[in-house]
């Protein structure tokens, strides 16, 4: 499931990420995901069978890239019990994932969980002055909000995610800068003849290479 529309980014404004959700009690061959994400890059939380990931997903390369992060490597608390938290993380419990976004191509990521009130960060994903890093982490900021749920293979039983709110804030204001359009048929005039028939006096599309536009 994923937004129609996309969320603008504006450079120097982070966007805070928050989506609600109880996954499925996670099994082998069963692949659930929640976030900031589109096809081609975004943020996001995942239960790939047993094991929890996040994950950054980047076509900025030309090739689609997947930076995944398992729960035994998350930086800061790895949400076992034994991190600074003192939280294990369960993930068919109603839980709030966040996205704490810095873009400007090479900014830093926050991910983590709000428990108890506290926004607990679990990993932080640092793009700036990273040896190696020779790109912009991500193609772009600006994406829609989408949760996935799908079998690998053969399944121990019926598998079943609960979406359940999101929101997409920005944490520096928003400055609208919209252009005014406009389509029509200029001086030609459109009959409309025949009754009980639908007539679209015009019809406006995104353009197909325009992906998270």
């Amino acid at each position: 499931r994923e937004t129609k529309r996309v969320f603008p980014y504006q450079p120097g404004k982070s966007l805070l990420i928050m989506n609600t959700f109880c996954m499925q009690t996670p099994q082998a061959n069963l692949t659930q995901r929640v976030g900031y994400f589109g096809r081609e890059n975004g943020v996001y939380f995942e239960a790939n069978g047993t094991t929890y990931n996040m994950v950054i997903r980047s076509s900025s390369s030309g090739t689609l890239i997947e930076n995944r992060i398992p729960q035994s490597a998350w930086n800061v608390d790895s949400l076992n019990g034994n991190g600074t938290s003192n939280v294990s993380l369960s993930v068919d419990t109603t839980n709030i994932f966040f996205t704490d976004l810095e873009w400007l191509g090479v900014g830093s990521v926050r991910t983590g969980f709000v428990i108890n009130g506290q926004f607990v960060v679990a990993h932080i994903f640092n793009h700036a002055n990273q040896a190696g890093n020779t790109n912009t982490y991500m193609g772009t900021a600006t994406l829609p909000i989408r949760y996935e749920i799908f079998n690998s293979g053969t399944t121990s039983s019926v598998s079943t995610m609960r979406q359940i709110c999101s929101t997409v804030m920005s944490e520096g204001g928003y400055n609208s800068f919209n252009a005014t359009e406009s389509a029509g048929t200029g001086i030609n005039v459109k009959r409309l003849t025949t009754a009980n028939v639908y007539y679209p006096m015009a019809s406006i599309r995104l353009n197909s290479t325009r992906l998270d536009s």
